[in-house]
């Protein structure tokens, strides 16, 4: 009978122990989520250009309008990718241009089409255009 107990102990020790060491993974796996990358927008286009002269980067600008399907689109799937946040943050300042709210902006820079994704010098000149939706994949081909 003592034996049993014996066992019946050490078996409980044992799965105690494998269930924390099983939690202690989750956490330490969790860990890096926690310290998630989100992209840094700001709406003000003269304001990121004078960031990205100050901080040696270039300028990501997102043409949109709120009425746009593929807009909505990437700020549901493409933007959120963690591969898409990290490359923006470490290379770009990202600016959202509202092309209703600054058509003058949208005129400058010749957008006809939405969603229209220009990366530019820290001077305003564009070096590489893309228009429409693009995936997580195809948005960090380009960047």
């Amino acid at each position: 009978m003592l034996i049993i107990f014996g066992v019946v102990v050490v078996g409980v020790i044992l799965l105690f122990a494998a269930s924390n060491i099983g939690k202690s993974y989750q956490q330490n796996q969790n860990s890096g989520q926690d310290q998630k990358i989100t992209v840094q927008w700001t709406s003000d286009f003269n304001s990121a250009l004078n960031t990205a002269q100050k901080s040696n980067k270039l300028l990501f600008v997102d043409f949109y309008a709120n009425w746009c399907g593929y807009c909505k689109e990437l700020d549901k799937k493409t933007y959120p990718d963690q591969g898409v946040q990290q490359r923006l943050e470490q290379k770009y300042v990202s600016v959202k241009v509202d092309v209703d709210q600054n058509p003058d902006l949208a005129s400058k820079y010749s957008v006809y089409g939405l969603p229209t994704l220009i990366i530019m010098d820290a001077n305003g000149n564009e070096i590489k255009r893309v228009e429409g939706y693009q995936t997580p994949s195809e948005l960090l081909s380009i960047l």
